[in-house]
């Protein structure tokens, strides 16, 4: 991925960007939130941080469930993002995609999957539900009891959130951004939502039971 390409998807916003090298201390493959305690240090991190927002100690199951929505988005957002613009991008593997830990905000993300190979087809969101964000929801159902529903409805909000964020930022890229989307309703993402406009998952991601919390826009029980 050149340069250039680099700094056109980090241009969409902080959940498109990705980088090539590991920079400075700290960085984890993917695979290390499946293996280890690195998935139960974030969950805890996220349940700290929310109960202090909150007031009250946070259910781990809901820690888990939030965790998860700012991990899909922080996934499938560059994913989308480079199909939409045409641009080759390493694809993301469970041990070519890199992490390290924050404070708040988005994940700092790296890819270092080979990229003379790359080609725009490379940017292939089904792969990474399959192959990449599969694996993570089987964990948090298997570590957290969250339901694997609830898992890939998290995975669908945040795909149909990162094409509404493209279409907010680029309207150009709007209608291949919301075809992408609809493709994956009908792939693996089946079930988990009406695309409407707007869409409108099956699923809740549980956000309501923290005091304040609310219900987000596109969940089943926001209408109800």
């Amino acid at each position: 991925m050149a340069p250039d390409d680099q700094a056109e998807l980090g241009m969409l916003g902080p959940f498109f960007a990705v980088g090539r090298d590991l920079d400075g201390p700290g960085w984890l493959p993917l695979r290390a939130l499946l293996e280890g305690p690195a998935l139960d240090e974030r969950v805890a991190h996220v349940g700290a941080v929310l109960g202090r927002l909150a007031g009250t100690e946070i259910e781990p199951r809901v820690a888990a469930s939030t965790l998860s929505l700012g991990l899909f988005a922080r996934l499938v957002s560059p994913v989308l993002g480079a199909a939409a613009l045409g641009l080759p991008l390493p694809r993301p593997t469970l041990d070519d995609a890199w992490w390290r830990p924050v404070e708040a905000g988005p994940w700092p993300l790296a890819l270092t999957g080979p990229g003379d190979l790359a080609e725009p087809e490379d940017a292939d969101p089904e792969a990474l539900l399959t192959d990449v964000v599969a694996p993570l929801v089987e964990r948090l159902a298997a570590s957290y009891s969250l339901s694997r529903k609830i898992g890939w409805g998290n995975a669908a909000s945040a795909v149909f959130g990162a094409a509404g964020m493209l279409a907010r930022g680029r309207p150009d890229l709007a209608r291949a951004a919301r075809a992408t989307a609809e493709g994956l309703l009908a792939g693996p993402l089946a079930g988990t939502g009406d695309p409407g406009p707007p869409f409108v998952r099956r699923s809740c991601c549980l956000y309501y039971r923290i005091p304040g919390g609310g219900y987000c826009g596109d969940c089943v029980l926001a209408g109800a």
